[in-house]
């Protein structure tokens, strides 16, 4: 998902519905949502979500107080929960512009069950939440891949007498790209419109991502028709989107002309362009020109970021330029890049493949030095370097201090064992 709508402009209708309204309803989700029906947990979330609202009265002045609904920033997990709990005890309480506030930006750092568990804590003490609260909780499980619980939402949007906006439908649209469900994904893009719902240029990104990542060019083009044709044009998340699918499928030529057409309609590229655009290059082991993108990334303003050395440096491994890889590696930590697991593992399995041990065991130690603790993957990357260049006591080490770190031993690490107690002639053992 490119990026999740949390709000809308368009104006909300809230009318409560009557009980006749109630079956109506069931009957539509029934429709709309077969796997509702087929979900018993998701049906039960529905029923009790919606008893748990009905049981509280709404306790919040509806009236927008300036004072009560200023802005409220925070910058931690901690901060959050701890201004939450406050809202929570002011009488009279505040309305639920402020306690939306908190859970949009604790989805933006990406604490969704979190955020979950604190708009229940919102509905029960009467705090009636709007479709831009629901939006969010939509876009939660959405990221949390429960997309079952998504759409109950949805189900509760339309039962509190809310209209869902555009915001609401691309938020799990997007969800069921994440997931590679692009046919429902279509199926929801067409109920959005015949329900006079106008779809904007996130709604078309997220479908032309889908159908991208599916290779349907035919159907990507005629998104980009119809979307251009309705006034809503391309914008940087977009061509990003084109450049990423064209570099993935070896098309560099094509993602350079996209990268063009974006320039000259005044469309700035950004980092993620930029890193998908390198990419492109480095999987075809055209390093010199994925360096060139990257000094151009640089001279645009472009921040660099972890993932963009990640790419530079998994190219020169797999064309077993090490030590051009290293160099990139110590370019990184002078910017001040700080590198991650992945970074690292790249090294140490390049160095492996290389037969050059040492080197590789001396970046194991300094990841931890610096606070970067090897995961069950790194093990396995140099457990698997030491049995192939015949270095038993060493793997027989490794593995005791994998014991007193009580990492679990997956799939992989008995098939390096096997494989490298068949080398040293331990078969038996194997």
């Amino acid at each position: 998902m490119m990026r999740a709508t949390m709000a809308s402009s368009s104006s909300l209708k809230v009318v409560y519905g009557s009980r006749s309204t109630t079956t109506r309803l069931r009957l539509k989700l029934r429709d709309m949502m077969p796997c509702l029906v087929q979900s018993s947990s998701v049906v039960v979330f529905f029923n009790n979500y919606l008893a748990l609202f009905h049981s509280r009265a709404c306790t919040s002045t509806e009236s927008r107080n300036t004072k009560q609904d200023q802005l409220v920033k925070i910058t931690n997990l901690e901060d959050a929960l701890k201004v939450f709990d406050e809202m929570l005890r002011r009488r009279p309480l505040p309305s639920v512009v402020p306690f939306t506030q908190i859970l949009t930006q604790l989805a933006k750092m990406k604490h969704y069950s979190t955020v979950i568990s604190l708009n229940k804590k919102m509905v029960v003490s009467g705090i009636r939440p709007d479709v831009y609260t629901l939006n969010i909780i939509i876009n939660c499980f959405c990221h949390l891949h429960q997309m079952g619980f998504g759409l109950s939402i949805l189900g509760i949007v339309f039962k509190l007498g809310f209209e869902p906006n555009v915001a609401t439908y691309t938020t799990l649209i997007s969800g069921f790209i994440l997931q590679d469900r692009v046919a429902e994904a279509q199926n929801l893009f067409s109920e959005m419109t015949s329900k006079g719902i106008a779809p904007d240029v996130m709604t078309y990104t997220s479908l032309i991502h889908g159908v991208c990542r599916l290779q349907d060019w035919k159907e990507a083009t005629r998104l980009l028709n119809e979307m251009v044709s309705k006034h809503i044009f391309p914008n940087v998340y977009t061509f990003t989107v084109l450049v990423d699918t064209f570099c993935k499928e070896g098309m560099v030529q094509e993602a350079r002309s996209v990268v063009e057409m974006m320039i000259k309609r005044g469309i700035e590229p950004n980092t993620i362009t930029y890193n998908s655009f390198m990419d492109g290059y480095c999987l075809r082991g055209e390093m010199d020109e994925a360096k060139k993108v990257f000094g151009v990334m640089l001279s645009k303003g472009c921040m660099d970021d972890t993932h963009s050395y990640n790419i530079l440096i998994n190219g020169y491994c797999k064309l077993k330029r090490i030590d051009d890889a290293r160099m990139v590696f110590r370019e990184m930590s002078h910017r001040g890049v700080v590198p991650n697991s992945i970074t690292y593992n790249t090294l140490i399995d390049g160095f492996c493949k290389m037969g050059r041990i040492q080197d590789a065991h001396n970046f194991f130690s300094q990841m931890q030095v610096l606070g970067q603790l090897p995961d069950i993957q790194t093990f396995n990357i140099l457990l698997d370097g030491l049995c192939k260049n015949q270095q038993f006591p060493k793997a027989v080490e490794l593995l005791e201090e994998m014991e007193g770190k009580k990492l679990d031993f997956d799939i992989v690490t008995y098939n390096i064992l096997i494989q490298g107690l068949c080398r040293a002639e331990k078969v038996e053992y194997a």
